[in-house]
């Protein structure tokens, strides 16, 4: 007994190991690839290419269905379905892949030349991003994530290597080849239970679905908030300078913020299961929230003596408004990330969209007057984490027992 109970605490360490490695290494690529391309490419180029990327997330994100967040929640409820699950949330994912490819074609003709070009490049891996959410969604709800870590592993050295490599060698074009070959390992690295999902047997979840429309809201009000001001920048300005000062203000903030984010995912599975009141998991959970996000913050601030060395003078623009962005980052990693997922995980998924939608009007706004001025859309955001907070807040005191709802049966 004791021997079992040994090799259960030693599983669950190792889960843990490997869920925090794989977090890091998600949020480590981009922020890998940013570093390499801003040594490699100068002000102009690598602005163009954050221009064309905010494209890119931005269409993945109002193309993705609510699926992945479906997925998350079915595994981690109904864990014996496995293959079959996955199959059918693939099936489901069809469609939305087609709508992603020819709403990205569509927002190519709105942007210069060269930026239409740089997006373009980005169709397969637009292709490719919902199968691989979904996957990872399905691997972490099922807590196999010492798989997850090793695919994202192979997927993440190979990605940063070849972008490396190929802008060295042919600079921005370069780069923009290696997206077009980036399914090619996303996708091969992750066969094992795609093949598996390939074989299973037909099931319907008809549940899942319907979840994944109500996260869809939620979600995309939240992706929005985070991907107008790109947007709305190259669009107002038509500068690809004044977007890489905002990709470099705000890339190691954002990065941390999802840092947090999968934090919070690791315990949603255990969220859907537990008994317990939303309100008593927000009060065991905030406090160690808080002050982890504000160590974390706080050690990201002592780069600000270090930007003239990285990434340099030629960033030196940025360079005030990088410590505003670590405040907000802050404030999008306590509560407004906390409250909204617990009440999901507890199948209040209209609370959940609800705190996001009026996080984003209340950005709106602001968004519409910022015009050319990043401390503006550095405003927005704050406003929307902390009106996202409060709109979740008043929904958990209205309903202050919440208990697990399992979905629908197939």
């Amino acid at each position: 007994m004791v021997f079992h109970e040994t090799k259960v605490a030693l599983a669950v360490r190792q889960d843990v190991v490997a869920y925090a490695f794989t977090t890091l290494l998600s949020r480590a690529q981009p922020f890998l690839e940013a570093l390499v391309l801003t040594a490699l490419l100068s002000v102009e180029d690598f602005g163009a290419w954050s221009w064309a990327g905010g494209l890119y997330l931005g269409v993945a994100a109002v193309t993705h269905g609510g699926l992945p967040a479906a997925v998350l929640r079915y595994a981690a409820a109904s864990p014996h379905e496995g293959p079959a699950l996955l199959r059918y949330a693939l099936c489901r994912a069809l469609p939305w892949m087609g709508l992603s490819l020819v709403l990205l074609g569509a927002v190519g003709w709105t942007v210069p030349r060269l930026v239409g070009l740089l997006a373009w490049c980005h169709l397969p891996a637009l292709a490719a991003f919902l199968p691989a959410e979904i996957l990872r969604a399905y691997l972490r709800g099922r807590y196999e994530n010492r798989a997850l870590a090793w695919w994202q592993l192979t997927t993440t050295v190979v990605s940063v290597g070849l972008l490396s490599g190929a802008a060295a060698w042919k600079g921005l074009w370069g780069a923009a080849c290696v997206r077009l070959l980036q399914p090619i390992w996303l996708l091969g690295f992750g066969a094992w239970p795609l093949r598996a999902a390939w074989r299973a047997p037909q099931r319907r979840f008809p549940g899942l679905s319907r979840f994944g429309w109500h996260a869809l809201w939620g979600n995309l009000a939240l992706e929005a908030t985070f991907l107008l001001p790109t947007w709305l920048l190259g669009w107002r300005t038509g500068d690809p300078i004044l977007i890489a000062y905002w990709r470099w203000a705000t890339l190691l903030p954002l990065n941390l913020r999802q840092l947090f984010t999968q934090a919070v995912m690791y315990n949603y599975p255990r969220w859907v299961q537990s008994p317990e009141p939303v309100l008593t998991l927000w009060r065991r959970w905030r406090l160690l929230l808080w002050g982890l996000a504000g160590l974390v913050m706080a050690g990201a601030a002592l780069w600000l003596p270090l930007w003239e060395r990285y990434p340099g003078l030629a960033y030196a623009p940025a360079r005030p408004y990088y410590g505003l962005a670590l405040l907000v980052a802050w404030l999008w990693s306590t509560d407004a990330l906390l409250l909204p997922n617990l009440l999901s995980a507890k199948g209040h998924i209209y609370a959940y969209s609800r705190a996001y939608a009026w996080g984003l009007l209340s950005a709106i706004p602001l968004y519409s007057v910022a015009g050319s001025s990043l401390l503006g859309y550095l405003g927005a955001l704050a406003i929307a984490a902390l009106t996202a907070a409060f709109t979740a807040y008043l929904s958990l005191r209205k309903k202050p027992t919440f208990f697990c709802n399992m979905p629908e049966s197939p």
